[in-house]
């Protein structure tokens, strides 16, 4: 994986009206905070978010949790039994969540300065009471506005808004991105085919290390919790998917594995891959399951 030349500076940034907001960011154009605070015991509807802005671009990131949720610890037994009850110490579940991201920001792109709205999975969705739609329009964010959707990956937790309760695409005006991989191994998941029926050929696909979305997203394939499951790069962020489901746990102990994990030796060495290159050069970890939309792995 490409690492930057030196460690990345962040700004919090206050996302109240999302395009004006990122749009007087990008007007100031070229620095970078290095005092940066990001949103801790992040709310449901999150409008600090974090930013990035250099003399090309300025991207914003936003975390909207669909859902509350828990991992249950017996979810992670049968690898140091011993271990896991002493930092579980009484717990039967760890706090979760269904967590969404999204981009948006000014891009240099194709020679002209354009703003972009990116949704980085669709959670978990109406059928398990998810409550997405509300809290985008909360954040200032309509359906309509959202051209691309990128996913981790096929897991139905994942694919939840891409459709509605009719079964009608949600966002009329995205693309959808997913690795190439991660589509061949979705022939049998039941969901995805429906998504892939209704969105036809706005299903996109790329490989390792691709740049997508109008030159604001960075691929890395990373296979482990899924054949082709996806850390995207965007902005000061790293949307890591399903990289960890609780973080009260995985964070000091990334050597547990959830069972949802299809691969655990791959998915530990990813996890501790992506830990350090986190910590060497600065990004936010954005989980879809941590309850802290944005984790410094530094701290």
């Amino acid at each position: 994986m490409n690492q930057h030349n030196s460690k990345m500076r962040k700004t919090a940034l206050h996302l109240m009206a999302a395009f004006a907001a990122l749009t007087l960011a990008a007007c100031g154009g070229g620095n970078k905070s290095n005092d940066a605070t990001s949103d801790s015991a992040a709310a449901p509807t999150d409008r600090i978010g974090i930013s990035y802005c250099d003399a090309h671009d300025c991207i914003g990131v936003i975390g909207i949790t669909d859902r509350e949720g828990e991992q249950s610890v017996d979810l992670f037994r049968g690898q140091d039994d011993a271990l896991l009850d002493s930092i579980a110490a009484g717990r039967t579940v760890f706090r979760s969540a269904f967590n969404v991201y999204i981009a948006m920001g000014r891009a240099d792109y194709d020679d002209t300065l354009s703003h972009h709205v990116i949704l980085f999975d669709a959670g978990i969705g109406p059928q398990a009471g998810g409550q997405l739609p509300q809290r985008m329009k909360t954040a200032g964010i309509n359906p309509t506005d959202v051209e691309a959707v990128c996913l981790t990956h096929l897991h139905f937790d994942h694919l939840g808004w891409l459709l509605d309760t009719a079964g009608h695409v949600f966002f009329p005006n995205a693309d959808i991105y997913l690795s190439a991989a991660e589509l061949a191994s979705g022939k049998d998941n039941e969901r995805w085919q429906q998504v892939l029926a209704a969105y036809g050929d706005r299903v996109k696909t790329f490989a390792d290390g691709e740049t997508i979305c109008f030159d604001m997203v960075k691929t890395h394939v990373v296979p482990g919790h899924t054949a082709g499951h996806t850390i995207y790069e965007v902005g000061p962020c790293l949307i890591v998917g399903d990289l960890l489901h609780a973080q009260d746990l995985q964070l000091e102990h990334p050597d547990f594995c959830a069972r949802y994990d299809g691969d655990p030796a791959s998915a530990r060495r990813v996890r501790k891959q992506i830990y350090k290159w986190a910590a060497a050069d600065g990004w936010y970890l954005c989980g879809a399951h941590c309850y802290d939309h944005f984790i410094d792995i530094d701290e």
